[in-house]
């Protein structure tokens, strides 16, 4: 098996050198490093990774902003923040992030972020079978839904729930919101904000809301936000804009 590709991207030298030592002690990795977000987006441009490390505040392109770059890529890295700054924490898993370090951490701290790494790396589950179907793991068993039945798919509080057509919402922690954005077929599918995206055959009503943004009511009476970076999308999807 070949060696995990893991990218460490942080601005100050001190740092890499301590990621870079704490590496060498956990495993067998092959690891490269980049001094800012602009060099490490050219690095995920370029091939594919397993894990980022990924610092938050860097000169130009911040982590925040990086990660969200990343999802986009045909194959997302998993990532790993390692930063001195507590408060984006909730950005940072609401975006799919495995784990978020605080500067100072241990070698032990990291090896257990990485261990979670590896086990997503591991586990990532293909979220579409063949025919279309979704499959939530329950205690026991599976929920197996079709791509009919979801109306949309919001994250709360760190967890991802999958609302179907007769209002119920089940939650699972089996896929990230941003793998499921990529596999689920667009149309009818349709990312309206970084915690939400809808099923546009289940659009009642657009409603303008404050700051750009919009209000989406479902047929289930449920109501979901779209944020001012996607209303064009939305408003074009809807047929409001040309």
């Amino acid at each position: 098996m070949k060696p995990y590709r893991v990218l460490i991207v942080e601005d100050e030298a001190p740092a890499r050198r301590l990621l870079q030592r704490y590496l060498s002690q956990i495993g067998e990795l092959a690891i490269t490093e980049a001094p800012d977000g602009e060099a490490a987006l050219r690095y995920l441009q370029e091939q594919d990774w397993d894990i980022v490390l990924l610092d938050i505040e860097m000169p130009g392109l911040d982590g925040i902003s990086l990660m969200h770059a990343a999802q986009s890529l045909p194959n997302p890295p998993v990532v790993i923040f390692t930063t001195a700054y507590a408060e984006h924490a909730v950005k940072a898993f609401e975006g799919g992030a495995v784990d978020y370090l605080l500067k100072p951490f241990s070698l032990e701290r990291l090896r257990q972020a990485l261990q979670r790494a590896f086990q997503r790396l591991m586990e990532r589950p293909s979220p579409l079978s063949p025919t279309g179907k979704l499959a939530l793991p329950r205690r026991e068993g599976h929920i197996i839904l079709s791509l009919q039945e979801i109306v949309g798919v919001c994250i709360e509080e760190r967890t991802l729930y999958v609302e179907v057509r007769d209002g119920q919402r089940h939650s699972t922690r089996a896929y990230t919101l941003q793998e499921l954005a990529e596999k689920l077929p667009q149309p009818p599918f349709l990312r309206i904000a970084r915690d939400a995206l809808i099923n546009l055959d289940a659009v009642r009503e657009v409603l303008p809301w404050l700051s750009g943004r919009y209000k989406v009511l479902l047929t289930t009476g449920s109501v979901y936000m779209c944020s001012r970076e996607h209303a064009p999308q939305l408003l074009r999807a809807v047929g409001l804009r040309a």
